[in-house]
């Protein structure tokens, strides 16, 4: 009985140092990623975003940058998917009709390119990585700023333009950023 409690107590403590070595190492990675430049703000969403994938216990660095890539793929495909469904909602004035079209568009291409990321980071390429996932996150501020802009092309702000897309925009260029942070330290 009392070795089984030992034994229970081992496995414990086993257990919990090995959530605490995940846990650290994706902090730690993190921390390494955001800490330089103008976005060591992103740091909570980025240990917040890994911890809570599947997969990232015991990742490394590549196996997190792997897992902030596929979780652009899926939030873009998500964001496609939400904006398709405010299109078919309707009740949108031209202007933003004309917004949520070029926002389905750009998400569209901007899937496209992921993929070619994907392969970029398999194979090694940062360089390729960094700038197609920059084309990646242009899909994410290109559709902000169709629905900021007056319409004339001159990207003036309008007060009542408030984008309903803001929130997956803004997720949006957070997963690429940090995705492509954590490919630059590797």
């Amino acid at each position: 009985m009392a070795t089984r409690f030992v034994f229970s107590l081992l496995l414990a403590v086993a257990c919990s140092h090995a959530a605490l070595a995940s846990s650290s190492s994706v902090e730690d990675t993190c921390a390494k990623a955001t800490a330089t430049g103008s976005r060591t703000d992103l740091a909570p969403f980025c240990v917040a975003t890994l911890q809570a994938a599947p997969g990232s216990d015991g990742a490394d660095a590549r196996g997190l940058a792997v897992i902030a890539t596929n979780l652009t793929l899926a939030n873009y495909t998500a964001a496609y998917g939400t904006i398709k469904a405010l299109q078919q909602r309707g009740g949108w004035s031209e202007r933003e009709q004309a917004a949520l079209a070029t926002c389905r568009q750009l998400y569209i291409e901007a899937l496209n390119v992921v993929h070619s990321s994907i392969h970029a980071l398999n194979t090694g390429q940062t360089q390729a990585y960094v700038a197609d996932m920059g084309v990646v996150q242009r899909a994410a501020t290109g559709c902000e700023d169709a629905f900021s802009s007056d319409g004339g092309g001159n990207g003036n702000r309008s007060a009542t333009a408030q984008s309903p897309l803001q929130k997956v925009d803004d997720d949006a260029i957070n997963l690429t950023t940090v995705a492509m942070l954590i490919v630059l330290i590797l």
